[in-house]
């Protein structure tokens, strides 16, 4: 059965800060989990606010990504019309 429980960090996850890097020519700081053979490095902007901008993993069931692009526009616009409520089930 599923659960519903966030992720949480293992007891024997090691968390470290490494030295500042450039990523996609931005300043970042890596954050490198390890836990288990496997490893997940999170970078965060070095300067200016401190933004997500990307995830590298070696874990299967963890995607790499790369964010870009904050504080733009989306082009989001709220609905129209009636809120309907969805029925229970």
């Amino acid at each position: 059965m599923g659960s519903s429980a966030p992720d949480t960090l293992d007891p024997g996850s090691k968390a470290a800060k490494g030295k500042v890097t450039t990523v996609d020519g931005q300043q970042a700081v890596p954050i490198v989990l390890t836990e288990k053979g496997e490893s997940v490095t999170w970078y965060v902007a070095a300067t200016g606010k401190p933004y997500f901008i990307k995830q590298d993993s070696s874990r299967d069931d963890m995607q790499d990504l790369m964010d870009s692009d904050f504080g733009g526009a989306v082009g989001a616009k709220a609905p129209s019309g009636a809120v309907v409520e969805a029925p229970a089930a």
